[in-house]
């Protein structure tokens, strides 16, 4: 969670009054100060008449409800997840989405390739492009999967620099022509 150092101070002081009163109350309770020496403060704060007992305790409730409220919303920004890699010179990230970017334009330079959905997948084991493809037929779906695959792989390892262990091809679907040449002219 990202503090500001406003909150910082006020975390501070609260902190500071917890342990106080912390301690006055284990004091308190094991005996070590006798309980005639808050017995006086005790009916001042039960009578009503000091207006600072309720400041305080007003005070104390809405820092309790900031810090409370405040640990459920993240105000760290959205990290998109990436591929980090380590040079000289610092830390690079390259987004996934960048990597899946990449490796859809290989793919649609591919003869045959027709429609894909690709993601990508960055595990400790290795990088993993998969690619689901949808393909004209007329290609031999031997060679257009081959070549889907070492295009892609060439492509994100020369641009993104990034090491890919696997790309996986699942063919969806054979396009019809008819529906190919529609959808063209519809483009």
């Amino acid at each position: 969670m990202h503090v500001n150092l406003f909150d910082r101070f006020i975390l501070t002081i609260y902190s500071f009054a917890l342990i106080i009163l912390s301690c006055i109350a284990i004091a308190a309770t094991s005996g070590l100060i006798s309980p005639d020496v808050f017995r006086p403060y005790v009916e001042q704060m039960l009578s009503g008449t000091n207006l600072a007992y309720l400041i305080v305790a007003i005070i104390f409730l809405v820092v309790s409800l900031r810090f409370f409220f405040s640990s459920f919303r993240s105000n760290k920004p959205k990290v998109d997840r990436g591929i980090r890699q380590r040079s000289d010179l610092g830390e690079v990230n390259i987004t996934l989405q960048t990597i899946t970017t990449i490796a859809e334009r290989a793919a649609r330079r591919v003869k045959g390739v027709r429609d894909m959905k690709t993601s990508v997948k960055a595990l400790e084991s290795g990088n993993i492009i998969n690619l689901r493809v949808s393909v004209d037929g007329e290609t031999p779906l031997p060679d257009l999967t081959q070549k889907l695959q070492q295009d892609v792989k060439e492509q994100v390892e020369g641009i993104a620099g990034v090491v890919i262990s696997e790309v996986t091809v699942v063919v969806t679907e054979v396009a019809q022509q008819d529906n190919y040449a529609a959808r063209k002219r519809v483009e």
